[in-house]
């Protein structure tokens, strides 16, 4: 049972929750189903960013369900200080805002600022924009974690002739900056084919 007061509104006869606060989405999974006014929905078809929907679906079930939800908005409550932030319209988050005592919060903002630092801006707000652009973001970085090693990943002239090598003859990977290298089947295959 809650005990978290929720405001409701009478529209078309029936009363409907407010969600007017960032209070309000950190309590969502305290408010009764039976009051909720859809329980699942499609991932498609609808007027929303399908990036986010596709996040939202975590069991990859083409549904948003109710469970789904909540656990958004108790992970997004939970990174933001001000969790009143989600309900305004802004497509730039200053990294004040960021709850550094939850260590999703702070891994959030070493990521922002790692953003900005490899797009070459500075400042102290990440903007949608910012984040938008994997290519651009990873074209200036040697390693990025995608597991594809190009020529930029070495300074060694022998290891960036060998990955040279092993694209030329066994077809490159797009790396996550855009440039082709060599992942783990290529390297394997090249250096099966020189020992037969």
């Amino acid at each position: 049972m809650s005990n978290y007061e929720w405001k409701f509104s009478t529209i078309g006869g029936k009363n409907r929750v407010n969600i007017s606060s960032g209070e309000d989405i950190r309590h969502l999974g305290e408010l009764d189903q039976k009051l909720w006014t859809v329980l699942s929905s499609p991932v498609v078809g609808l007027e929303f960013d399908a990036k986010t929907l596709k996040m939202l679906d975590c069991d990859n079930d083409g549904r948003i369900h109710v469970n789904e939800v909540v656990k958004a908005a108790e992970w997004l409550t939970s990174i933001l200080k001000d969790p009143d932030m989600l309900l305004k319209k802004e497509d730039t988050l200053p990294f004040s805002a960021f709850n550094t005592d939850n260590p999703d919060g702070a891994r959030l903002l070493a990521s922002a600022k790692q953003i900005l630092k490899n797009l070459g801006k500075d400042g102290n707000v990440i903007s949608l924009a910012d984040t938008a652009d994997i290519t651009a973001i990873f074209e200036k970085t040697r390693f990025n974690g995608d597991g594809i090693i190009t020529e930029a990943s070495t300074d060694d002239e022998t290891e960036k002739a060998t990955i040279a090598a092993v694209v030329a003859t066994m077809g490159g990977v797009q790396d996550r900056s855009g440039v082709a290298g060599a992942g783990v089947d290529q390297i394997e295959n090249f250096y099966k084919n020189l020992s037969d």
